[in-house]
């Protein structure tokens, strides 16, 4: 019984990383970097902006 529900434990664990490769099989990373230009009370300041991220493109 106890191996059973050790087995029943790695199937499901299994399908989860199995589900997880893919969800996410066409996914790319995505890099950008710019300004951004902030309003404030002394006037406009330019702040550098750099950004990394996955990107999934929305793809079925």
């Amino acid at each position: 019984m106890k191996k059973l529900r050790y087995l029943i434990a790695v199937v499901f664990v299994l399908m989860l990383i199995g589900a997880g490769f893919a969800g996410c099989g066409n996914a790319r990373w995505g890099t950008s970097a710019g300004v951004d230009v902030v309003w404030g009370p002394g006037g406009p300041r330019v702040q550098p902006n750099i950004s990394m991220g996955v990107y999934n493109g929305g793809r079925w």
